[in-house]
């Protein structure tokens, strides 16, 4: 901690003059998964296990019943940027920023779209909180034929958004960049990829580089999943090994920081901590405090049940890493909804400050 000793006001008025000059404004971030609506399960089901009584087709089709039945996209984004509107994050890193398009075969409206970048920034506006865009990394294009359903496409983003109300000198942005991992899942014939955002971030007289991710899922007796998610951290790492400023990542890292024995008992997170970039959470918080930030509700359920069901959190995946950098502190954001599903998004979304 610094400690400045003021003999006199001349001395307070220096010392407050360096102080402010050594070090810009503190920089608060909010990374946040918003939640696509589905987890794909039925057509991940559909393909490890493939059988004439549950195609993939018969997937597709489920998947389209609960986008369009159970998800409420447009109702979980108004209640996520009300939230969102009163933390008022400097900055935001989104994962699965979904847009859905649904081919029905029944006549208008022929297709039902849902964008939730479009959605979410709308309801931030109403808000009288707008935020504006400063990337959109493009993910996954995917689209299936379905039985019932003529198709359903689904394209995945990660976005970073800035408060609209920020600019230079306070906070501003230069060399942003948009990347896909090298490393691709290959999901039965169907390569899934994951991307990451970098940007440097310049505050005052101050920068640090920012980089926000979503890294590939892992799926319970599928190694290969893990084995991606893996190289795609060691890229991650491999990319930022020359950089010589402080440096901020956020995201969804799919590997649970506590060390569980669940889902996501990935080597990943452990892995970037290893790599000089320690984890921000327990920087900030005791050990009895392990900040769970998934399953706030399950989703992909099969009928006759409603699709969503309430769950508690066992693992913490949405995660800050740092070097070099100042934090001050950290904290979940949870935007419940009253409806089904119970919260904006199955993740809880994390804010981290940092003073660079």
């Amino acid at each position: 901690m610094r400690r400045i000793f003021f003999v006199s006001l001349l001395s307070f008025s220096l010392a407050g003059a360096i102080y402010a000059d050594d070090h810009a404004q503190p920089v608060s971030i909010l990374t946040q998964n918003m939640d696509a609506g589905s987890d794909q399960t039925y057509i991940v089901a559909a393909v490890l296990n493939p059988s004439p009584a549950f195609t993939v087709a018969d997937a597709v089709d489920l998947t389209a019943q609960e986008l369009l039945q159970a998800s409420n996209i447009p109702q979980r984004a108004a209640v996520l940027a009300a939230t969102i509107a009163q933390k008022k994050p400097d900055i935001v890193a989104l994962e699965e920023v979904s847009r859905w398009e649904i081919d029905l075969t029944t006549p208008a409206p022929a297709t039902v779209v849902y964008d939730q970048l479009d959605i979410l920034l709308l309801a931030l506006a109403k808000q009288n909180v707008p935020y504006r865009i400063v990337t959109v990394n493009n993910v996954n294009d995917t689209t299936l034929p379905g039985n019932h359903v003529a198709a359903v496409r689904f394209t995945d983003r990660n976005a970073l958004l800035v408060r609209a109300d920020l600019g230079p000198p306070e906070l501003h942005f230069s060399d942003v960049h948009s990347h896909i991992f090298d490393a691709v899942f290959n999901f039965g014939g169907i390569p899934v990829s994951s991307g990451w955002i970098s940007a440097e971030v310049h505050t005052g007289n101050r920068h640090f580089r920012l980089v926000a991710t979503h890294l590939t899922s892992s799926i319970p007796g599928v190694p290969a999943a893990t084995e991606i998610q893996v190289a795609q951290a060691q890229e991650l790492i491999q990319a930022l090994r020359n950089v010589t400023v402080p440096v901020v990542i956020c995201g969804d890292f799919n590997s649970d920081a506590n060390g569980g024995n669940f889902v996501d008992a990935t080597p990943t997170a452990g892995l970037i901590q290893k790599a000089g970039y320690p984890e921000v959470w327990p920087l900030t918080h005791s050990s009895t405090n392990p900040g769970l930030t998934w399953p706030y509700y399950l989703e992909d359920l099969f009928p006759p049940s409603p699709f969503v069901a309430p769950s508690i959190p066992i693992e913490r995946i949405d995660l800050f890493f740092e070097k070099g950098i100042q934090v001050v502190g950290s904290d979940l954001m949870l935007a419940p909804t009253g409806f089904s599903p119970p919260d904006a998004s199955d993740h809880a979304g994390v804010i981290a400050v940092f003073r660079p």
